[in-house]
């Protein structure tokens, strides 16, 4: 596999906004052994990617620059917030969140720094790289927020308890604390996102479309991998909240970070995510902007997929048809190359392609590319790798890409490859991406008594927060 996650990706010092998991934790150093940790395969040649070594990031050739690190993305924190998602069919166009313009400067060695690079205004590892797809008929929510039986400041204060004046994150159109309950002995958590006020230029009805158009969708879901959206009520200042639930372990942003994780982990984490993605399109639901910023650790380490600001309905519970998307949405390194095009897509395989890219990240603690675009050299080359051997079975070495034949085990190859086939039209469905043999063996912490593996991060994480509690 690729290089020890010793070293951590690096964000800004400034607290993580929108996370649901405490940012003023700082997670404990950890230490693994060389057998649990990953090691360099011999054959791996020097990478091109953005990488880091020593514990100094840095970016090799290739002028790939990152986003500006904002902090942790809370469910629904992003600034550029959809209208109510409704029919399937009527995705619009997502307007480009604006961003702050910025320069990197290379180090002594002519090198981009990380630390420079996520200074800059170009997409990569950051946490508010989100772009949203917004549409534009009439739902349910247009009859209002849902009800909250009666006084809705009482039922803040009695039903979730108070909420600490320090925020545990903070974006551009939402505040996030966290509410303790206390029901007798035992103390509930919850997290809870307080909404800006309603602008000037706003109409009422445009206000609660806006604040609603998350809740429409994930208050439906209800899974192991999914986070729990509880409720939207009002506190005392009349300020719309979501109470949703808390996840003190992290997210698998903050994981990689700070690595240690073991192959073992690095597949649990991979399965759960597929599990999560399973569920929703089931649901006929797809989330659009899959990424390690957007999946958090709960207590025992399962991972949950959160904020669904960007997510749609391709399929109503009654329809059998597929309705496709359009406008470009989610994070630019995970955004599958048919959303550039500017024609209508599936959303499911862009929720497949984006698994992919996680995987990557998981396993060499960088990115393939910074845009999946024949503008970055390192996609084009992965494209035209993927032309000229377009076995879909992609069972042996000389059918994998470069940028995929490093990864272990050797099983995940063909499934990783099928995953982020540039061609949506070859593309693995989520239905036959759990069918894999390799993924079928994957043993997931959820459903195990007695896991071999623990999610070094998440645990010491929850560590962290019970000290400080204490």
């Amino acid at each position: 596999m690729g290089s020890r996650f010793s070293a951590p990706i690096p964000h800004s010092e400034s607290p993580p906004t929108g996370s649901i998991t405490p940012s003023s934790i700082d997670s404990p150093s950890g230490t693994i052994s060389d057998s649990d940790a990953f090691s360099a395969p011999p054959s791996r040649a020097p990478s091109r990617h953005p990488s880091i070594s020593n514990g100094k990031p840095a970016f090799k050739g290739n002028d790939l620059r990152e986003l500006p690190p904002s902090s942790h993305q809370y469910p629904g924190s992003s600034p550029a917030r959809p209208e109510v998602p409704t029919h399937p069919s009527s995705n619009n166009i997502a307007a480009t969140r604006p961003r702050a313009p910025s320069t990197a400067s290379h180090d002594s060695q002519g090198k981009f720094t990380l630390k420079d690079l996520l200074a800059s205004s170009t997409p990569k590892l950051a946490r508010k790289s989100s772009n949203r797809s917004a549409s534009s008929k009439k739902s349910d929510s247009d009859r209002g927020p849902p009800s909250t039986n009666g006084d809705s400041t009482a039922s803040l204060l009695k039903k979730y308890g108070v909420c600490e004046r320090v925020a545990i994150g903070k974006g551009a159109t939402s505040v996030v604390r966290l509410a303790h309950k206390w029901d007798r002995s035992e103390e509930k958590l919850y997290a809870v996102k307080e909404f800006r006020k309603r602008r000037k230029n706003e109409t009422e009805k445009e206000y609660v479309k806006k604040l609603t158009a998350e809740f429409c969708i994930s208050s439906t879901l209800h899974h192991t991998n999914i986070v729990e959206t509880v409720d939207l009520v009002q506190d005392e200042q009349q300020h719309w909240c979501e109470v949703m639930e808390y996840c003190p372990g992290g997210d698998l942003y903050a994981a990689i970070k700070k690595g240690g994780m073991s192959p073992s982990e690095v597949e649990c984490c991979f399965k759960q995510i597929l599990s999560g993605v399973s569920y929703l399109h089931s649901q006929g639901v797809a989330h659009r902007d899959i990424k390690p910023e957007n999946l958090f650790f709960d207590a025992r380490g399962h991972l949950k997929i959160g904020d669904y600001g960007a997510s749609t309905v391709y399929r109503l519970p009654w329809e059998a048809t597929v309705h496709m998307s359009t406008g470009l949405c989610g994070s630019e390194p995970y955004i599958a190359p048919e959303q550039f095009s500017g024609k209508p897509y599936d959303a499911r395989l862009v929720d497949i392609w984006a698994c992919g890219v996680v995987y990557y990240c998981l396993h060499f603690q960088e990115l393939p590319w910074r845009v999946a675009q024949r503008s970055d050299p390192l996609y084009a080359a992965y494209a035209d790798a993927c032309a000229a051997t377009s076995n879909r079975d992609g069972a042996n070495a000389a059918s994998t890409p470069a940028t995929i034949s490093n990864l272990s085990p050797r099983a995940c190859r063909p499934v990783i490859r099928k995953m982020l086939d540039p061609d949506p039209k070859r593309r693995l469905t989520i239905e036959d991406a759990m069918a894999q043999p390799w993924v079928q063996g994957i043993e997931v912490c959820v459903n195990s008594a007695k896991p071999t593996h623990i999610h070094v991060h998440a645990r010491s994480m929850l560590q962290a927060h019970a000290d400080k509690a204490q």
